[in-house]
């Protein structure tokens, strides 16, 4: 047998047969066409192009589509352009807090949690479901003390919250569309979810959450950030997966590309542990802590002593007074000092002992990359 491979002229168009150009594959040839031998051809590796107008993916239109359109991420390992984001955790964990950081990050362009960075700016649209606008305004007015808020964060009046209310599933849907349209609104953010459901409609129903997922992503929106609360501690197992945590029909863990759980443990501190529970395109991170600030009403990713003094030395006595902030008693400043000593640098002003970060030895520690520049306060800052 010869191992000769024969190269075969594709046929051109036979007198009165049907034009070729709208079939997908020509079929293979024949022996006879071969000659009669067992030799097959080699395969054509020129790419095909996207077929239009079908109802089937070939996995070369997969891949071509891959390759012309990858995905674009809005907040980098969390959040892709299309996809649906859930933030749940149990009362008092601050979901709320993080809504207003992340949609602050998006609007700014700012890395969120100064941990994952943010492509672009993006106008985002709230709607607050849990607190009132004055409450709200409290809030931000901590947040943002110089009046410096981002200009394309937007939320829904409470005039339009009550006209959103009274709707069904559907109406609620078409008020947030006509919203979304009005304001050029990008991303999305629903704080919470629960006033969705009302009357028949309830969260736990496959058919009807299933059906909230669908319209929310038929919204015209590059991305959609919601969140939900957690089931009640008596109702799960200490050992379950932090997505079977979620309230409700399994919908809400099964829909979203990405779930981000916040999990306090002691509500005596500020410290907040957060955990992503899925990401369907990358690598999950590892957990990792937060620790709420009440004096800027925000989430901050580094240990209480270690923020107080990224900007800078402060005596024992401030550091009491500002832990306050974080939920830590005097006791709990001075086991944080000891914790963090190898990073610290003592000093005195007088008769108060003072302490400063020293960043030629954080080196090893996680949350390096994580500091602000560095401060230019002094202890003759400090005594002025």
């Amino acid at each position: 047998m010869s191992d000769e491979i024969i190269t075969l002229e594709e046929p051109g168009p036979q007198p009165g047969a049907e034009p070729l150009e709208s079939q997908d594959q020509t079929e293979a040839p024949t022996d006879a066409a071969l000659g009669g031998g067992k030799t097959v051809p080699q395969p054509s590796h020129s790419p095909a192009p996207l077929r239009r107008n079908s109802d089937t993916w070939t996995a070369r239109d997969l891949i071509q589509l891959a390759k012309k359109s990858p995905p674009q991420a809005i907040i980098e390992g969390l959040l892709n352009a299309g996809d649906i984001l859930l933030l749940h955790g149990t009362e008092e964990s601050f979901k709320s807090v993080s809504v207003v950081q992340c949609a602050e990050a998006i609007a700014m362009g700012t890395p969120f949690l100064r941990r994952w960075p943010v492509c672009g700016q993006r106008r985002v649209g709230i709607i607050e479901t849990e607190m009132h606008a004055v409450m709200m305004g409290q809030r931000l007015s901590k947040m943002f003390p110089d009046g410096n808020a981002p200009e394309h964060v937007f939320f829904m009046s409470e005039d339009l919250l009550r006209r959103w209310r009274r709707e069904d599933l559907a109406g609620k849907f078409r008020v947030i569309e006509d919203w979304v349209r009005q304001e050029d609104i990008q991303v999305l953010m629903i704080d919470t979810a629960n006033d969705f459901f009302r009357g028949l409609d309830s969260p736990s129903e496959e058919r009807v959450v299933g059906e909230f997922f669908d319209r929310l992503r038929a919204l015209s929106l590059e991305g959609r950030i919601l969140v939900r609360h957690d089931r009640k501690r008596r109702e799960i197992d200490d050992s379950s997966h932090s997505n079977e945590m979620i309230r409700g029909s399994s919908e809400w863990k099964e829909d979203p590309e990405a779930i981000i759980q916040l999990k306090r443990t002691d509500k005596r501190t500020h410290e907040v542990q957060m955990e992503v529970g899925k990401l369907r395109y990358g690598v999950k991170p590892e957990p990792c802590k937060l620790w709420f600030d009440a004096g800027v009403f925000r989430l901050v990713p580094l240990p209480p002593i270690i923020a107080l003094l990224e900007d800078g030395p402060k005596t024992r006595q401030q550091l009491v007074s500002e832990g306050e902030r974080f939920g830590l008693s005097e006791r709990a400043v001075d086991a944080q000092l000891d914790e963090n000593q190898e990073v610290l640098k003592r000093g005195n002003r007088g008769h108060e002992r003072t302490w400063e970060l020293d960043r030629t030895k954080c080196q090893e520690k996680e949350w390096l990359q994580l500091l602000n520049p560095e401060g230019t306060a002094t202890v003759q800052d400090m005594q002025t």
